[in-house]
């Protein structure tokens, strides 16, 4: 009868301090196992920084979204359809970037310009992009630019489709904008045709080429890009008369 007593006493003092045991840790000081520190601190302090960081993720999210939406365009040109320069007062016809050249490597600034669907100056364009021809004088380089590819086209969004030109103008002018280097009085400037029919890419897909030879599926391909230097009127006028001068003066002798 003492055995089952004791055993029966035991088994209800083990319970009472169990049960107070598992209700929080605070009926044995525990010297040996410091558990109930943390656990009676998890909630309270620990899951902060989770509820913090649950907040900053749709932020997150957000920004890259809006990364992702925005259009992406080629913004360089292979050596197959290099910038070139022709001179018609002179003769010149050469490939710019080419060393000892008149306009070598890195001497040429290069603007990428977008504008609407449809657009037919550069005056409805705006210029998204610059970039300088190839500082190479490796002959793959000659010709060249690379402003990027994919390149970000801040303000248009994936899938946008728009027209686009690019412009080229010495940096002996010393002018940052195609307007500025057209009222230069010294280098060359010359652009593209105006492209049209281009769908920005985006989201990780890359973009479609902007030079090459156009085809049915992408005529917006240009397939040149030549500065072209042209007399001014009145030279051509003077040397007329002067080439006339000469013929009436052979005609006498």
């Amino acid at each position: 009868m003492s055995l089952v007593t004791s055993a029966a006493t035991a088994e209800s003092r083990w319970i009472g301090w169990h049960g107070a045991y598992a209700k929080g840790f605070l009926a044995l000081p525990h010297s040996r196992n410091n558990l109930d520190k943390p656990l009676a601190k998890c909630c309270a302090t620990n899951h902060r920084p989770m509820k913090g960081l649950a907040a900053v993720i749709p932020a997150i999210v957000a920004v890259s979204a809006s990364v992702l939406a925005q259009g992406t365009i080629d913004f360089h040109n292979p050596n197959t359809v290099p910038l070139r320069y022709v001179d018609l007062r002179d003769g010149t016809d050469i490939i710019i970037g080419t060393p000892g050249g008149r306009y070598g490597p890195a001497s040429m600034r290069v603007g990428l310009f977008i504008g609407p669907s449809g657009a037919t100056s550069f005056s409805q364009m705006t210029m998204v992009g610059l970039t300088t021809n190839s500082a190479s004088t490796l002959p793959i380089f000659i010709g060249t630019f690379n402003g990027g590819n994919p390149f970000t086209v801040a303000g248009h969004v994936q899938n946008e489709v728009v027209s686009f030109a690019f412009a080229a103008w010495s940096i002996s002018t010393g002018a940052l904008t195609y307007q500025e280097a057209l009222v230069s009085t010294v280098g060359i400037v010359g652009h593209t045709i105006i492209s049209q029919g281009y769908t920005l890419s985006g989201g990780g897909t890359p973009p479609a080429p902007t030079f090459g030879n156009p085809t049915a599926a992408q005529p917006w391909l240009i397939n040149d890009f030549t500065i072209v230097a042209i007399p001014e009127p009145g030279t051509i006028v003077f040397g007329l008369a002067g080439a006339t001068a000469l013929w009436m003066l052979r005609r006498r002798i």
